[in-house]
């Protein structure tokens, strides 16, 4: 088992160790859910706040960029090679897009409740959408589509190495593939 931080005990017969963290930075306010790009920002969707926050390599925590439209951030985000955070706005069927400027901006539409989100090498973004059991994509160009029907509720999603898409469907408890 690897791990950082300090050693706090060793746990027999080669099961690995028990580490104790530390505090790297603070996030927003009521922080939901995490992202890591390339570079090794940290970005958190800040339920509480209706911002992103990113905290660099070394712990320093700054306020990315703030959500449009009354945007209510929460449940996931994504970014993808160029360092670009993308948020999906539960409380609207949209996807908002931080440049590492901190440009806001409104990226594409989703389905209803987006709780899961991802992106493939190709910057197309997948929502896992809860209210409507399926998922949606939008291209780089902005063009939303509904890509799949998925099991009950489904609430993330991710991508492989292959382009193959799964949501883990709450609703039904297991997980699709696309």
């Amino acid at each position: 088992m690897t791990g950082t931080g300090t050693v706090i005990a060793d746990i027999p017969a080669g099961g690995g160790n028990i580490y104790a963290s530390s505090v790297l930075a603070t996030a927003g306010n009521n922080p939901t859910t995490i992202a890591i790009d390339p570079a090794g920002n940290i970005y958190t969707a800040n339920y509480g706040s209706n911002n992103v926050s990113k905290i660099t390599p070394d712990g320093v925590s700054s306020i990315l960029g703030t959500t449009v439209f009354g945007a209510v951030l929460g449940q996931s985000i994504t970014t993808d090679l160029a360092g670009n955070v993308y948020a999906a706005d539960i409380g609207h069927v949209n996807i908002i897009k931080i440049t590492p400027a901190g440009v806001t901006s409104s990226y594409g539409t989703t389905g209803s409740l987006p709780t899961g989100i991802t992106i493939d090498g190709a910057g197309n973004i997948y929502t896992a959408n809860q209210n409507d059991n399926n998922v949606s994509k939008i291209t780089p160009a902005g063009v939303s589509s509904i890509f799949a029907t998925t099991g009950n509720m489904p609430y993330r999603i991710i991508i492989d190495l292959a382009n193959n898409i799964y949501t883990l469907n709450i609703g039904d408890n297991n997980v699709s593939k696309i």
